[in-house]
C-alpha cells in the first residue's frame, strides 16, 4: 500500500503532552500510553506501509486491507476480551496462518490516535481511530444545532492523539442569506487556530472540492454528533460506497445509523472511518494541572501572568483573563475552558 499524506498544521501537529507541562505517561498498557499496544506492539521490525490494515471490527474477529484485497481474520482470546481498548480501525497489524485460518499475530505501534472514556466505565480507554492523518468533527448549524463545547472537547482529544483537525460544516444549505454570516461566525475560533473549517452543503454541492481537498491522499476519521450527516457525506465523496443513513427523529436529534467504525478505500491512498454519533465525549486522563496545555492560543499571554503556577480561573494579573475580557482573545474559548476545568475539578468525575 502506498504511504499517506503528512498531517498536522503547526498548532495542532504535536500532542500536547510532548510540549509546555506536558508528560507522555510511561508505556505499559494501552490504557496508559494509546500510541503502545503492549504486548501485541511486539511486531517492531516491519513498515508499517507493508502490514495490513484493520478496516473493522467485529466480536472476535476484524477484516482487514491488505494488497488491494480484504480478508477476515480472528482475535485472539486474550486480545479480544479487550479489544475495543486494545485494536482499533486503522490499526497497522500482522497476521500468522494456522489451521483454523488467519489470525492476528501483533499490533504495530500506533502514531496518532482518537480515544475517549467508556462510557460504561470511564477508567477504561475506548480507542476510536488509529494511524489517522485528519480527524474532521462534521457539525451542523440547524437539525442538529451547533455544539462549541462538543467542538471543543473533540479538539483536545485530536490534539493529544497527534493528528490534524478540520471542521466540515454540513447542511449550510439550511441557513437564509441573512443567517449565515450570523451563525458560520460561532466557527472564527477555531479559524483563529489554524483548523480548517469547510462549509459543506449535500443539496447544492458546495464545500464538497474544498473537502476532497482536505482528505486526499490521508487516511482521515468523520466523528461528530449523531445526524449531522457522516455518513451523507461520505456517500457524496464517493457514490460507489451507498452507506446508509438515517432521518432526524421528531425532536431532531439523529438516528444512530452507524454502529460502529469502519474504514472506507476511497482510491488514491485515500481512507474514510465513518464513525458512530457520539452525543456526549468525554476526555480520557485529562487533569487540571494539563487542561490548559490544548489551549493553544493561552501560551503567549500565559508568559505575562503575574503567577507562574497561574491556572487563568481566578488568580489576580491572568494576562489570559485579562485579554479575554477585553476581547483580545475569543470570549467563547475562555468559557469554554472555565467550564472544561470545572467538570474536571468535579470529585469522581
Amino acid at each position: 500500500m502506498g504511504r499517506r499524506g503528512g498531517r498536522g498544521t503547526e498548532d495542532w501537529d504535536e500532542p500536547a503532552s510532548n510540549r509546555r507541562g506536558g508528560k507522555r505517561r510511561k508505556a505499559g498498557t494501552e490504557a496508559e500510553d494509546p500510541f503502545d499496544t503492549g504486548a501485541w506492539g511486539a511486531a517492531t521490525d516491519v513498515d508499517p506501509h507493508d502490514a495490513a490494515m484493520v478496516i473493522s471490527i467485529g466480536s472476535g474477529r476484524c477484516r482487514l486491507f491488505h494488497e488491494q484485497r480484504e480478508f477476515d481474520c480472528a482475535v485472539p482470546p486474550e486480545l479480544a476480551k479487550r479489544q475495543k481498548s486494545a485494536l482499533a480501525v486503522g490499526d497497522r497489524v500482522v497476521t500468522e496462518t494456522s489451521e483454523g485460518g488467519c489470525r492476528l499475530a501483533g499490533v504495530l505501534r500506533r502514531r496518532t490516535v482518537l480515544s475517549r472514556p467508556d462510557p460504561l466505565n470511564p477508567r477504561v480507554q475506548r480507542l476510536i481511530a488509529a494511524n489517522i492523518d485528519v480527524v474532521i468533527h462534521v457539525v451542523s448549524v440547524k437539525a442538529p444545532p451547533l455544539r462549541p463545547r462538543l467542538i471543543d472537547r473533540f479538539l483536545i482529544a485530536i490534539q493529544r492523539g497527534g493528528a490534524q483537525a478540520g471542521i466540515c460544516v454540513n447542511k449550510v444549505d439550511l441557513l437564509d442569506a441573512e443567517e449565515r454570516p450570523r451563525e458560520l461566525a460561532a466557527l472564527d475560533p477555531y479559524r483563529a487556530l489554524g483548523v480548517p473549517v469547510v462549509a459543506c452543503s449535500i443539496k447544492t454541492g458546495e464545500g464538497f472540492p474544498e473537502l476532497r481537498a482536505l482528505v486526499e491522499g490521508k487516511t482521515c476519521a468523520l466523528v461528530g454528533h449523531s445526524g449531522v450527516g457522516k455518513s451523507s457525506i461520505l456517500n457524496a465523496l464517493d457514490e460507489r460506497l451507498d452507506i446508509a443513513t438515517g432521518e432526524l427523529h421528531k425532536r431532531g436529534t439523529g438516528r444512530h445509523t452507524t454502529t460502529a467504525s469502519t474504514l472506507h478505500d476511497l482510491g488514491g491512498d485515500t481512507y474514510l472511518i465513518d464513525t458512530p454519533g457520539i452525543r456526549e465525549f468525554g476526555l480520557w486522563n485529562l487533569t487540571p494541572e494539563t487542561l490548559p496545555d490544548y489551549f493553544p492560543e493561552f501560551a503567549e499571554p500565559g508568559e505575562y501572568c503575574r503567577f507562574n503556577d497561574c491556572t487563568h480561573l481566578h488568580e489576580p494579573g491572568c494576562a489570559v483573563k485579562e485579554r479575554a475580557e477585553a476581547g483580545e482573545l475569543s470570549r467563547a474559548r475562555y468559557d469554554a475552558y472555565v467550564r472544561l476545568a470545572e467538570d474536571l475539578s468535579q470529585p469522581g468525575r
